[in-house]
């Protein structure tokens, strides 16, 4: 009899310990999620800086892009022009063309660079916004877990 009272006390105290253990696990996995949801928290606020100085400057590239690329057109016309009458003129009037040439090649290749700027700011836009959805996605899946 106090053989079998002995086993169901051993027994009845081991289950209490590790049921103690599961309180402790949870509050540590508590804790855990609670930590990288966090962490996920702040990495989210900085794309979301990031975004808006993105947003916030586009609209001025565009505008430099467009009147880069206006520029561009006149530069090219004008040099045009250049070349069409130093066919028929002297030296001087070849030279004129050649430097038209050379400021229209330089303002092409100005509104080139601010499309591709553009472009690119765009893209970051893109992909940003995907890291955003990613990270809710992470955000909202902790959350569940921790319920």
């Amino acid at each position: 009899m106090k053989n079998l009272i002995l086993i169901i006390l051993l027994v009845g105290l081991s289950a209490l310990s590790k049921a103690a253990g599961f309180a402790d696990t949870t509050k540590k996995d508590t804790a855990k999620i609670n930590g990288q949801a966090r962490k996920l928290k702040e990495k989210l606020e900085g794309l979301q800086t990031e975004l808006a100085k993105i947003q916030n400057r586009l609209p001025e590239e565009e505008s430099a892009a467009a009147e880069a690329a206006s520029e561009s057109g006149d530069a090219q016309e004008k040099s045009r022009k250049q070349a069409a009458s130093a066919v028929g003129g002297d030296a001087g009037d070849a030279r004129k063309a050649a430097k038209a040439a050379k400021k229209a090649a330089r303002e092409t290749s100005d509104a080139e660079d601010a499309a591709e700027k553009v472009k690119k700011d765009k893209d970051k836009i893109k992909d940003i916004n995907k890291d955003i959805d990613k990270i809710n996605e992470k955000i909202a899946r902790l959350q569940q877990e921790a319920e």
